[in-house]
């Protein structure tokens, strides 16, 4: 029997691929169901009619409201609630239905939660409460060509409004009308994953949204909320220039009061971060964070910002206050909670420096922080926020300042906190791994360690029917062990698991190689592809060159159909290769083309060489890297005139942990010239690191003499005359160990030197290469060019 307490209202159009899965979703609720559906072209009415709904039908104005309310006075229900078809429920219709008939007569609307999908990870998630279910034949309708918002009344441009939806494009979150920040929150969650990167690259969206709203900006110039929707629309299609100019001005005439505005302000930083513009983001949150106080993400974002600026401790206590800013139902306890659980040894050092250290927010902000807090209370905000800013991201990130300062056991308590939170956020169990290695942990410690935590989760966890399972675990285990660089250990989980891991064919060929079992990888090669991938068509790049190296490797030659399935500008490429690998000793393998045709090949080669020899620095197949990389030098010399690929080469060794063998050939470049900026910084961080400040400060300064504009040869620079002037205070100080002033020097230095190693400046180096520091590496000397 069918209902008459709620009713679903929607509007449609070529909606064919997502309205069964909502209207599948709201089954069990047995109500009325109106769809408007302005013009589709597909199989979306007959879908609707399938599920019993009546289907009206609209030609589309570019008016969403219009469309919209056509449907509301036909409810034969009490409640309406209002769906598009890209959402559906996940959790609360049956509280729902229990909830709506006790709602007090004076309540009229309700907000529900929605989650908003801005990604495929399990976390990846923006949490919004609108105003979705409201009473019928209440006088509530849509106004607004665009982003329509729910009104009562006559009015046209007035009356009560409430935020009506939101979405997001992965980074950017669009909020739509005012939200109501009094009604009561129903039951109901409902998810929303229309606005994945990936959907608003096939279709039209955005482009349709920007039309509208340049008519909406048309009827009511510097409209503040419409400019910030113009500002999400640029967002989506990737013009963030022209999306910091919207944020910007509609910035300017927003109002404090405006509920959106919170939103628009976490939005303006995420693009001022996306186009380095650190300093303006600094300043608009050391404002706003305040006024926002219980806004997770603002803390978050300032973090990240403090962050790129070397202010590693005040980034980590802005990430400490996120975690802060969770539900408050007991909020004090809360509080006291997470601190507890947060103070460890790298807050306690940040603790004892506070005293040392001026807050500049105050005097950015104008105003007391009694005063802010007071603004702060008086806006009341049900914040669009990003799920997890307020624990697993937050804690995350503390966990990678702690683990860079050396407070390894921190860190490590760090990560486990996070996946306390969200069991399947891989940043977290990738960390944990990370600094287990760095800790000195064995690879299988690392592995049951992780192990042990999924274990501990699972515990928990036993008495929900929807928990992930044991097999899900070890697929974040074996993930985090291959990120780490303990393939071994990982292909070892893989090949005791009967459950067959889903993990990617690919992905395994990969660690096989990494791992140096090429015999291995050859015969899984063999075993898993078919006769058609294995001639290589319907690769991907990395995947094809995985598969020539798996051969190559193995002195052994890819086949003819393997070739011929490549690009046609590189299928002769690849033939070259092909042959110079296997003529033994020979390099100048005979070749009858024409001289076109041999030009053509050569440079085609060349260039397919460096993606070959990048992907096999990556996979640690440095004999084999060394054997292309010299016959290459020999056939074709040009190449390297002045050095440039070696150079070019260098930095491949370098960013993958091979810095000895990258040092060695920058060495034999610069016997033979000059070096370029980027090789110099490189030759310089690798004798900082063995402690001759006097030599590294040298070679920043020529990089800055190539690239005036190399910040991270600026920095290094920068810490290597504080190094040299610690070294000379260190020295007097044992002649004159009583000398106050000399001492106030020092500690003065010591604290410049920990901010100026704060900043982004050296190559970041994760597990997998200081394995790769360790190991053993080959030297790359080039053969004399005349023999």
């Amino acid at each position: 029997m069918q209902n008459r307490l709620l009713g679903i209202h929607m509007i449609v159009q070529n909606e064919e691929h997502h309205l069964a899965r909502c209207l599948d979703s709201f089954k069990p609720i047995g109500g009325e169901w109106f769809i408007t559906d302005t013009g589709s072209t597909d199989r979306t009415p007959e879908i609707a009619r399938h599920y019993g709904a009546t289907v009206l039908h609209a030609r589309w104005d570019d008016d969403f409201a219009h469309a919209r309310n056509i449907s509301l006075p036909l409810a034969g229900t009490e409640w309406i609630l209002c769906l598009d078809a890209d959402e559906y429920a996940i959790q609360g219709l049956e509280e729902l239905l229990n909830y709506l008939p006790n709602v007090h007569r004076s309540v009229s609307r309700l907000r529900i939660t929605i989650e908003n999908r801005i990604g495929e990870g399990a976390g990846e998630r923006v949490i919004f409460q609108p105003v979705r279910l409201f009473r019928a034949h209440q006088g509530y309708r849509y106004a607004g060509r665009i982003h329509e918002q729910l009104v009562r009344g006559d009015t046209k441009d007035g009356g009560e409004q409430e935020r009506n939806d939101s979405n997001t494009n992965g980074f950017f979150t669009r909020e739509e009308g005012w939200p109501a920040e009094n009604e009561p929150l129903a039951p109901l969650c409902v998810a929303h994953d229309g606005y994945l990167p990936s959907t608003i690259a096939q279709g039209h969206k955005p482009l349709r949204n920007l039309k509208l709203l340049q008519r909406e900006l048309a009827d009511h110039p510097g409209q503040p909320f419409h400019l910030y929707n113009v500002g999400v629309t640029y967002c989506q299609l990737g013009r963030i220039e022209q999306a910091a100019e919207a944020f910007s001005e509609s910035l300017l005439h927003t109002p404090l009061h405006a509920p959106y505005r919170s939103t628009l302000i976490r939005d303006y930083t995420k693009v001022l971060l996306t186009l380095e513009r650190w300093d303006e983001a600094h300043g608009l949150l050391a404002i706003e964070r305040q006024r926002y106080a219980g806004y997770a993400d603002l803390h978050l974002i300032y973090g990240e910002i403090l962050e790129q600026q070397g202010l590693e401790e005040r980034a980590y206590k802005s990430y400490a206050r996120a975690t802060t800013c969770q539900e408050r139902s007991n909020e004090t306890f809360l509080k006291d909670k997470i601190k507890a659980k947060t103070q460890g040894i790298y807050q306690e050092d940040i603790e004892q420096r506070k005293k040392q250290e001026s807050e500049s927010e105050e005097s950015l902000a104008g105003k007391s922080p009694n005063n802010a807090d007071m603004e702060a209370a008086r806006i009341k905000t049900h914040y669009v926020t990003e799920k997890g800013c307020d624990s697993y991201k937050a804690y995350t990130a503390m966990g990678r300042l702690a683990h860079k300062r050396g407070y390894l056991q921190e860190s490590a308590h760090l990560y486990s906190m996070a996946l306390e939170s969200e069991i399947t956020y891989v940043p977290a169990w990738t960390g944990l791994a990370d600094v287990l290695q760095q800790s000195g942990e064995t690879d299988e410690s690392i592995a049951d360690t992780l192990i042990a935590r999924w274990k501990e989760h699972s515990t928990t966890m036993n008495a929900d029917p929807g928990a992930a399972t044991y097999k899900d675990g070890m697929v974040y285990v074996v993930l985090a062990l291959a990120s780490s660089g303990a393939y071994g250990q990982a292909l070892k989980l893989l090949h005791e698991d009967n459950r067959n891991m889903p993990i990617k064919h690919e992905d395994h060929l990969y660690w096989m190689l990494c791992a140096n079992k090429v015999s291995d990888a050859l015969q899984y090669v063999r075993d898993q592809w078919s006769e058609q991938h294995s001639a290589g068509m319907n690769l991907q790049p990395d995947q094809r060159v995985d598969r020539a190296l798996t051969y190559w490797v193995n002195e052994l030659s890819v086949s003819e159909s393997f070739m011929a399935a490549a690009e046609p500008k590189q299928r002769e490429g690849w033939k070259l290769l092909n042959g110079l690998l296997h003529a033994g000793e020979q390099v100048h393998v005979k070749d009858d083309r024409n001289a076109e045709t041999r030009y053509q090949a050569l440079a085609a080669a060349t260039e397919l060489s460096k993606d070959i020899l990048i992907r096999a620095v990556q996979t640690g197949q440095l004999a084999f890297a060394r054997k292309l990389y010299e016959k290459m030098a020999i056939i074709n010399p040009q190449h390297d005139e002045g050095g440039v690929h070696s150079q070019w080469l260098a930095a491949v060794l370098y960013r993958q942990g091979f810095t000895m063998a990258a040092a060695d050939l920058l060495i034999q470049c610069m016997s033979q010239g000059d070096l370029d900026a980027e090789s110099l910084f490189y030759l310089g961080e690798a004798v900082y690191a063995k402690g001759h400040y006097d030599q590294a400060l040298i070679l920043f300064q020529q990089a800055l003499g190539r690239d005036s504009e190399q910040q991270q040869a600026r920095a290094g620079a920068a810490v290597c005359y504080i190094q040299l002037g610690l070294a000379v205070i260190r020295l007097e100080l044992t002649r004159s160990p009583a000398d106050k002033v000399l001492v106030a020097q020092q500690t003065a230095l010591e604290q410049q030197l920990r901010a100026a190693e704060g900043i982004p400046w050296r190559t970041v180096f994760h597990a997998k290469e200081r394995r790769n520091q360790l190991a053993d590496q080959t030297h790359f000397i080039m053969h004399d060019r005349e023999g």
